[in-house]
């Protein structure tokens, strides 16, 4: 694999390791742990699609 392709990964898989104890434990409640992982979501969609157009517009 490609540093491009792996680089993003090991990122992503730190971020996951420092945030997700801390995400876990303030959620106590399942309505609460939702509406957080969604939000995340929406973060790490946010981060890949940014990275993917700055790749596609500029080669």
């Amino acid at each position: 694999m490609r540093p491009e392709i792996i680089f993003p990964i090991i990122y992503l898989g730190c971020l996951l390791i420092l945030v997700g104890p801390r995400f876990l434990n303030t959620n106590s409640s399942l309505k609460q742990f939702l509406s957080n992982l969604g939000i995340w979501a929406i973060i790490v969609l946010a981060i890949s699609v940014a990275y993917q157009a700055y790749h596609y517009f500029l080669p």
